[in-house]
């Protein structure tokens, strides 16, 4: 018996579960914001629309082996929005004890406290507003990195802060869930530079429904930055992981193509 046909099937098998264990993995968002142009495009298995701020945020280049472009914000009227409640597929992970959430996020600070809102933080990317606050990714004005997740009246569950964003590009990632709290992490080290354990009598907002935002809160905050490659999984992922997404690895997109390139060579095989 040929022993073609047998190679063929172990090849497809390995390829393929291989590969959509990591379509599984992906993120839930998954916004490269390297266009360039237009409006920018999710390219996680969720497909979500976004939309841009009436006075939008400008496309630049990136100038970073890893950021090639970028979406500038001016830190008073941009951001871009992604209604995942309008398009049926809302992010609950948070308030699961079983998933969590974790954020991550390319980021150049160009000035801090430009809002005038009075806070001394302002979002990479936020969700909640007004009795439905859930979570945010932040840079502090002191140039601190943070990340805090909330009660929906807004009292913090766990929310730290710490290291410092120096000038440039930065890798943020913050990761939460209800048993650990919430890890902050710079460019990748493996050492957080900040955490915190929940709060013994806080519980995660489970009602909240309000969009995800880049770059801005609904009352008023807005970051001056560039950001490039945001992406957020319904699961808190590995150091690994954190490494590779930020060498701008494992995308549900490439593990599709992938898949499509095993099917070609297996094709050739036959």
């Amino acid at each position: 018996m040929s022993q073609k046909p047998i190679t063929v099937f172990i090849l497809l098998f390995l390829l393929t579960t291989t590969t959509f264990a990591a379509v599984k993995s992906g993120p839930y968002l998954y916004l490269p914001l390297d266009e360039g142009s237009g409006t920018p495009k999710d390219l996680s298995d969720n497909q979500f629309k976004t939309e841009m701020s009436k006075a939008a945020p400008k496309w630049v280049d990136g100038g970073h082996p890893q950021v090639k472009k970028a979406l500038e914000f001016d830190g008073t009227s941009n951001f871009v929005k992604i209604d995942m409640e309008g398009q049926g597929k809302d992010i609950d992970s948070h308030y699961h004890p079983a998933k969590g959430l974790s954020i991550c996020a390319w980021v150049k600070v160009i000035k801090t406290g430009t809002d005038k809102h009075g806070q001394t933080r302002q979002p990479i990317v936020m969700k909640g507003a007004g009795g439905q606050w859930e979570f945010a990714l932040l840079v502090y004005d002191d140039l601190k990195a943070g990340m805090s997740v909330w009660t929906c009246p807004g009292s913090g569950v766990s929310e730290p802060s710490g290291g410092k964003i120096g000038p440039g590009w930065h890798f943020q990632c913050g990761t939460f869930n209800v048993t650990e709290g919430v890890k902050v992490y710079l460019d990748a080290k493996k050492t957080p530079v900040a955490k915190a354990e929940s709060k013994a009598d806080a519980t995660p907002c489970d009602k909240g429904k309000r969009p995800v935002f880049i770059g801005h809160r609904e009352d008023g905050q807005f970051l001056n930055a560039a950001i490039a490659q945001v992406m957020i999984w319904d699961r808190i992922i590995s150091l690994d992981e954190m490494a590779q997404a930020m060498a701008g690895v494992s995308t549900a997109v490439e593990a599709e193509e992938k898949l499509a390139t095993a099917w070609s060579k297996i094709k050739i095989l036959r």
